[in-house]
């Protein structure tokens, strides 16, 4: 699990076929405490497990459902990327609970400054949009945001100058596409409600 909130930029300095899998090697640099083998790490949303560590790289391996269903199958080499460690016990949340399982994909339709910060409308699938609400949060490219505005097909964040700063977000332009998760709570509570409905319906 983890907060949404990015520790560092990364760069994808390799990748492999391992069969139907690919493996990622991304570059970094030192973290406070050593990355391990086995341990989960988000990279741009998505949790990953890391299988091998030299020096300040770290290789992580992608299944086909992992690539058919997030942005990983389009990164190149060096392109940056958001790194996030999972969290530990007693850990602060500065921003939302976050699982790492990538719920869509987004494209971005418009970018509009704002001062020095700027907003994003962002397209989203039909079977994310249902989970979101406004004011709520939602995870782009691992990143913990709140929602500004929610429309028919798109919902709209603001991004102030530190969050373009620290991640990926300052470089994203019109037509990319990001990793989207809704908030985990929100995916439950409808879940609950809809099977109660379900329930009510039987009776």
């Amino acid at each position: 699990m983890f907060s949404g909130i990015i520790e560092k930029k990364g760069k994808l300095v390799d990748q492999k076929k391992q069969g139907k899998q690919i493996a990622f090697t991304v570059e970094s640099t030192a973290w406070d405490k050593p990355l391990k083998r086995g341990e989960s790490i988000s990279i741009n949303g998505v949790c990953l497990t890391v299988v091998s560590i030299k020096k300040n790289q770290f290789t992580v391996q992608a299944v086909p459902e992992t690539l058919k269903q997030t942005t990983l199958f389009q990164i190149r080499i060096k392109e940056p990327l958001n790194l996030e460690r999972s969290l530990s016990w007693g850990d602060r949340v500065g921003g939302h609970f976050v699982l790492g399982h990538v719920d869509g994909i987004g494209r971005i339709l418009r970018r509009k400054s704002s001062g020095k910060s700027f907003n994003l409308e962002i397209q989203v699938p039909p079977s994310v949009l249902a989970f979101l609400v406004p004011k709520g949060s939602i995870a782009v490219e691992g990143i913990s945001l709140t929602i500004q505005q929610i429309g028919k097909q798109s919902i709209q964040i603001a991004v102030i100058p530190h969050t373009a700063k620290t991640t990926t977000l300052g470089k994203k332009k019109v037509g990319d596409l990001v990793n989207l998760e809704a908030d985990v709570l929100s995916k439950h509570l409808t879940h609950l409600v809809q099977s109660k409905s379900m329930e009510s319906l039987k009776k």
